[in-house]
């Protein structure tokens, strides 16, 4: 730490600035924006600069950018993989060592999160920054230094300093301009362009399992905040992009705030496919008009926390919600077409296996789509592991947990369960049923085909491509929609009725537990030959091709959890 801010070429007059988001895992079909380092780089905009964003997942030699900027900003997180803890997979020390001296380095996001260890780290690094950007870098921009500047960490004098921190409202005009990507980054979903749209942040809960959501970059918790629902719309008038996932920590806090959204976006003809995850209690706030209203505007999905069907697990959670809310809010949805993603929490306190297993039960009874099941883990500095396990670390009684191999049966049971044949049918009709979204479901199911089949046989056949993409040019034609529409409408009785019976026999004999592993794990090892391919990593693809060749039965996961040191995913 021998080095000062002040050795830099500081100043107001900085122009150029740089903006790397140094991360370079990447599967070419996986790849989300990089809001974040996009929000630094609109706050440089704001303040007058002109800037590049370099996309590492996409860059290669970046040598000449670094030498003409007046500032360099190393600055991101792990968009589309992050609760994975990919952190290995960067090149920030390889940037740093390109730098020029005199240029001065900012930096922030993942692996900056502790500011004072990161400077020891990084010693090249001379500002580290905290909390959301686009405040902090027009604050220093405008300043010229990093002096008396909220949010920042800097060198001074042979000391660490750290300004105090201090929380902005969202601007309402500050947001990512998507026209200043470089073109040659692609970012999609399953080959559909896809874009991130950050409308709030923070949350005003704190429950007992969720370590992560609603906080800071410093792990401070944030108060809920939004932007106005015209400054949604606005933003989503500008993005090219047809699906849109919505990264709010829980983007229906404020329900009234989404219906004007949504009157906007109906009045002003915005065609958008959205996706956001939310708390469920927050439904009940409006009747189901609103729900109606945010189908028409293009709401697709939401994913919604439940965590618990136990009123006394909730509670112990802090979760601040009911199991008869829960239940009012998912007849309410059942009443559209928005598809509905339901999260619970594995190995709860006190659960059994039976507790467990009325999760699918519950998503079958309220047409749930998708069931996402997390495994809780519980780190042992905190208020839920002293709740849990007395002071020898044993568990309290009538808190015991269901863990290891038995866990995993459970969840492998409701992960391939909730799979019938009907069921999916029942959701693909749904898309279908769908009143706002104007992305065929059979364009979707092209584009799926089409990356699912990368680096196999089938694709090599070339006649596959040529025949995809005759269906995807049809499902954009008004006149087909609409008849598939009527069609859906007509089907969807019958194909209920051969559910209820389909899944009332499955009760009985497990067939979904028996079958679907092996059609699911087999793309799941499609899906590692895929990102293998993207890493560059021939052994690792040449054994996933062999694997796939084979086409074994999927295994069932047989992991044994660990002792509670891990944070806890959000369900």
């Amino acid at each position: 730490m021998d080095r000062d801010y002040r050795e830099r070429a500081w100043g107001t007059d900085i122009q150029d600035v740089v903006i790397v988001y140094p991360f370079t895992y990447v599967n070419p079909f996986q790849s989300l924006p990089p809001i974040a380092a996009e929000y630094l780089q609109a706050g440089a905009v704001e303040a007058g600069c002109k800037t590049t964003l370099l996309d590492m997942r996409f860059e290669k030699d970046i040598r000449e950018h670094l030498e003409r900027a007046d500032m360099v900003c190393i600055y991101g997180y792990f968009e589309d993989c992050s609760i994975f803890g990919k952190w290995d997979i960067h090149v920030i020390a390889e940037v740093l060592e390109q730098i020029p001296e005199k240029t001065p380095v900012v930096a922030g996001g993942t692996g900056f999160s502790i500011p004072e260890e990161a400077m020891v780290e990084y010693p090249r690094v001379d500002v580290v920054m905290r909390g959301i950007p686009d405040s902090p870098i027009r604050e220093l921009l405008a300043a010229g230094s990093p002096e008396n500047v909220d949010n920042l960490t800097y060198r001074a004098e042979g000391e660490v300093v750290t300004n105090p921190r201090a929380v902005r409202p969202l601007s309402n005009d500050v947001y990512p301009r998507r026209h200043l990507r470089n073109p040659r980054y692609e970012y999609q979903a399953l080959g559909v362009p896809v874009d991130l749209v950050r409308g709030a942040v923070g949350c005003n809960y704190r429950c007992k399992f969720c370590y992560e959501y609603g906080k800071d970059t410093d792990g401070s918790y944030l108060r809920w905040q939004t932007r106005s629902a015209e400054s949604h719309a606005n933003e989503l008038a500008e993005i090219e992009a047809p699906l849109i996932l919505w990264i709010d920590d829980d983007m229906t806090t404020d329900m009234d705030n989404l219906d004007r959204m949504a009157d906007l976006i109906l009045e002003r003809g915005i065609q958008k496919v959205m996706i956001g995850t939310g708390r469920i209690d927050h439904v009940i706030k409006h009747d189901v008009s609103t729900l109606h209203k945010l189908e028409r505007a293009g709401l697709f999905a939401i994913a919604i926390g439940v965590e618990s069907l136990k009123d006394e697990t909730l509670k112990f959670y802090k979760k601040a919600q009911k199991v008869s809310q829960v239940e009012e809010a998912m007849g309410m949805i059942s009443q559209t077409n928005i598809h509905i993603v339901c999260n619970f929490l594995l190995g709860s306190p006190g659960d059994t296996a039976d507790d467990m297993l009325e999760f699918l039960r519950f998503a079958r009874r309220f047409d749930v789509d998708t069931i996402v099941t997390n495994r809780l883990k519980i780190r042992e500095d905190t208020d839920l592991f002293h709740m849990t396990y007395d002071e020898e670390g044993r568990e309290r009684p009538g808190l015991e947990r269901v863990q290891g191999e038995e866990l995993a049966r459970i969840k492998a049971q409701i992960k391939f369960g909730q799979r019938t044949p009907f069921r999916i049918a029942l959701t693909i009709l749904k898309m279908f049923r769908h009143r706002g979204l104007f992305l065929d479901p059979m364009y979707l199911f092209c584009s799926f085909f089409e990356t699912a089949t990368r680096y196999t046989w089938i694709e090599k056949t070339r006649l596959v491509p040529i025949l995809l993409w005759i269906p995807k040019h049809i499902a954009l034609w008004p006149p087909y929609r609409a008849f598939t529409r009527f069609v859906a409408r007509l089907l969807t009785p019958p194909v209920r009725g051969l559910n209820w019976l389909f899944e009332a026999l499955d009760r009985r004999v497990n067939l979904s537990t028996k079958i679907m592993p092996r059609i699911f794990g087999t793309y799941s090892k499609i899906q590692r030959k895929q990102k293998a391919r993207a890493q560059n990593d021939p052994a690792v693809a040449a054994q996933v091709s062999r694997e796939v060749e084979i086409l074994p039965a999927a295994p069932t996961a047989t992991e044994a959890e660990s002792p509670a040191r891990e944070p806890a995913q959000r369900a």
